[in-house]
């Protein structure tokens, strides 16, 4: 099931940003990627 998406505005620096949009369409769909794979590496560590 997706998860519900929340709309907020986050200050990045610019060469992070620059970054992912290089890397074609979907960029922001990449950033929640990586946010998410952090939070699940950082809660299984917390679990421990």
């Amino acid at each position: 099931m997706p998860s519900v998406k929340t709309h907020l505005s986050l200050r990045l620096d610019e060469d992070v940003v620059e970054w992912f949009k290089r890397q074609g369409a979907g960029y922001q769909t990449k950033i929640n990627a990586v946010l998410r794979s952090y939070v699940q590496a950082h809660s299984a560590k917390s679990k421990t």
